[in-house]
């Protein structure tokens, strides 16, 4: 898949509504977990994975998007050459 396309696929997903709202969702109960009272240690550092994991497919699929703008933008400045 070339970068353009999957620039495109990845912004599409990022303003899916319902992703957005299942990374809210996961996010949140996850952030939950950590500030439980009556949460182990062990259950508190799975917690805090599972953010960060989920805070790099975000920052992933960011990353694909200005890659796209990036390539767009150099064609759009070489057309105009």
């Amino acid at each position: 898949m070339d970068k353009r396309t999957k620039a495109q696929l990845a912004d599409a997903l990022l303003q899916d509504e319902v992703l957005q709202n299942a990374f809210a969702g996961v996010s949140l109960y996850h952030t939950g977990v950590m500030i439980h009272a009556s949460a182990t240690e062990a259950e508190v550092l799975e917690a805090r994975r599972m953010v960060l994991a989920l805070n790099e497919v975000k920052s992933q699929l960011r990353r694909y998007v200005t890659t796209g703008a990036i390539l767009t933008k150099k064609d759009q400045d070489r057309e105009h050459d």
